[in-house]
């Protein structure tokens, strides 16, 4: 029979399987993130360990990515069905087998980047109050309008300490798909008709509206040419429902803090109107 690990799971095991259900990490990704923890990592050795015990555990199951980051080839995360059942219940639906497998390694670009992008905003989210919520992973989301379909990369809510909430989807391009096309076929173009579609369905005050996050990995002038496709499709230019941002910029910037993030009308802003750090003292 196979050896059996028995482990104490404490909180903030819980907050590393919460992270890895949202998204793949490697340790280095995870011990960042931990910033945002209620008791963060001060050394990934330690992190390392500790995931190596949920693994004994039959918590978690890691594979290598098939690029390299820093000299070597990093391992990412992934939850089991024990895991996933730890986290919401033994009741509870499970998702489809790809999410705990192994990711096909032509989706590794993509999958490390998106995880980037959401460390990175959970991490300076939570220096100033901000915290991630209702946060649902890679093509959980279905919206539809007309003849369109769309599943975003991700979607989330920004709260503020003030208890404000910023709805957002995402959508990683990785400069594979086409921008425009004259064919009825998935593009840029078709996301961005999509998107527009399914905005026009609520008020300015509706708290179903969102704003769609396009975030290029390897070209700003690919960014630029996006927003320019979205400034002219748009049914009404007055609305904000895309803002787009490379990943150099982003990567290097507070984005609660600076205006790295351009709309269709090529005005800079921050990704929601700037908190204040919160006091030592509150």
């Amino acid at each position: 029979m196979p050896k059996r690990f028995t482990t104490k799971i404490g909180p903030r095991d819980f907050e590393m399987l919460t992270a890895l259900g949202r998204t793949p990490l490697t340790p280095t990704q995870l011990c960042r993130l931990s910033q945002a923890f209620w008791g963060p990592f001060q050394d990934e050795h330690n992190l390392r360990r500790r995931l190596r015990r949920l693994t004994d555990a039959s918590l978690l199951n890691s594979w290598p990515y098939a690029m390299v980051t820093d000299g070597r080839s990093p391992r990412y995360a992934k939850l089991t069905r024990e895991g996933y059942r730890l986290l919401h219940g033994v009741d509870a639906a499970l998702p489809r087998r790809r999410y705990f497998e192994e990711i096909n390694h032509g989706h590794h670009h993509h999958t490390y980047a998106l995880a980037e992008l959401i460390v990175h905003l959970a991490v300076s989210g939570a220096q100033r109050g901000i915290s991630i919520r209702h946060f649902a992973r890679e093509n959980s989301v279905r919206l539809t309008v007309d003849s369109f379909t769309m599943y975003p990369d991700c979607s989330f809510h920004l709260v503020t300490p003030g208890g404000d909430a910023f709805n957002f989807v995402v959508e990683l391009d990785n400069g594979t798909e086409r921008i425009r096309t004259r064919q009825d076929v998935e593009s840029i173009e078709r996301k961005i008709r999509g998107y527009d579609a399914h905005q026009s369905q609520f008020t300015v005050t509706d708290d179903r509206r969102y704003v769609v996050l396009f975030v290029t990995t390897r070209s700003r002038y690919r960014l630029d040419h996006i927003l320019s496709v979205a400034d002219a499709l748009m049914s009404n230019r007055e609305r904000t429902v895309f803002v787009g941002c490379d990943t150099a910029t982003l990567h290097t910037s507070d984005p609660f803090q600076n205006p790295v993030f351009t709309d269709h009308r090529s005005l800079r802003r921050t990704i929601i109107p700037m908190v204040q750090r919160p006091s030592k003292n509150s």
